[in-house]
């Protein structure tokens, strides 16, 4: 009986204990998180400039592989590898026996029709000869001077030359060999100045102006290289939303080489804008946010972004001079607000 007795006292001592915790626990005030500690960034202007990576590959300005128009057998090779020339220079002649033959042949009819033209005028005047015999010779003679024309055309065809100032490649035939039309006898390319196109997203489109200035690099040389903007493509690629942009650098001393790789970096206007660090800045899909300090309390806000540089990225709309926003410590707050700590960096 006794045992039974203390059981129905635990019993009830346990009952209250647990009814007692729950009437406590029900009054006592809630407990707050603690503060997250961050480190903060105070929002101004900054001198900036928009600058565009891209990559490209260097082309001589003029650029031309050297062939013949003719199947011929090559008489005679006027230059070396390497060797600079000037527009016009004789590079290659090409048999041309029977053409300077033929050319000698055509010469001497056309004589022979201008005498008998001049005879037949003076006996025009005093009408001892019908006006068609001369128109006939005067027909005659006309067409010896387009044959000679022809002969002449097709001299020049076998006298290969330098179509620009340039620099020629190797050369690729020999004296005794015979070339057929298209085949390469050297190649030529004008390296005062090189061309450089290369490709960007279309986003960059503000930024690519004519006359705009870029630096490029090689892993060729230790140097960057200055040049200019020169032209932007009328159309954007419909299938990568790029657009093409061509620049070009000045050569004089011969350093860049057709087919270089190079990395260049265009270069925009100098403005004043609102940049904040790299890892203030919060990405998700298309919006981006940070958390802006007011108080204890930071708060989650959208704002909109420009270009970016190296560590920092400049907001064109969302925030204002003198604003603080939350620079270390990004990863570790949750949801719309947070309460925060701000501590040294």
């Amino acid at each position: 009986m006794r045992a039974i007795i203390a059981i129905v006292l635990l019993l009830g001592l346990a009952a209250g204990g647990y009814w007692w915790s729950k009437e406590q626990s029900a009054t006592a005030p809630a407990r707050s998180p603690s503060a997250t500690a961050v480190t903060a960034w105070v929002v101004d202007q900054q001198e900036f400039q928009s600058r565009v990576n891209a990559l490209g590959t260097l082309r001589a300005w003029e650029s031309v592989v050297i062939t013949s128009s003719v199947s011929e057998t090559v008489a005679a090779v006027h230059f070396n590898d390497g060797e600079f020339v000037q527009k016009g220079k004789l590079l290659v002649t090409l048999q041309q026996d029977e053409e300077l033959a033929s050319l000698g042949e055509q010469k001497e009819f056309l004589k022979e029709q201008q005498r008998e033209v001049a005879r037949l005028e003076n006996l025009a005047r005093s009408n001892q000869v019908a006006q068609t015999e001369l128109d006939q010779r005067r027909t005659l003679a006309a067409i010896a001077r387009s044959r000679i024309e022809q002969q002449q055309a097709s001299l020049q065809d076998r006298n290969i030359v330098a179509p620009f100032s340039g620099v020629l490649g190797l050369r690729q035939v020999s004296p005794g060999a015979l070339v057929a039309p298209g085949q390469t006898i050297t190649t030529l390319d004008d390296t005062s100045r090189m061309r450089l196109d290369f490709t960007v997203p279309a986003r960059f489109l503000r930024f690519l102006k004519p006359g705009q200035s870029l630096e490029a690099t090689t892993a060729a040389y230790v140097v960057a290289f200055s040049g200019e903007l020169t032209a932007v493509d009328s159309r954007v690629d419909p299938l990568n939303r790029s657009i093409t942009a061509r620049a070009s650098f000045d050569n004089a001393d011969g350093m860049l080489k057709p087919g270089l790789l190079m990395q260049l970096v265009v270069l925009g206007d100098r403005r004043d804008a609102i940049l904040i660090p790299e890892e203030s800045l919060l990405s998700r899909a298309s919006e981006h946010s940070v958390w802006l300090i007011e108080g204890a309390t930071a708060r989650r806000v959208v704002v909109e972004i420009g270009d970016r540089r190296p560590g920092w990225v400049e907001v064109t709309g969302g925030l204002q001079v003198g604003s603080k926003v939350v620079r270390d410590g990004v990863s570790r707050l949750r949801g719309k607000t947070a309460e925060i700590k701000e501590v040294a960096r």
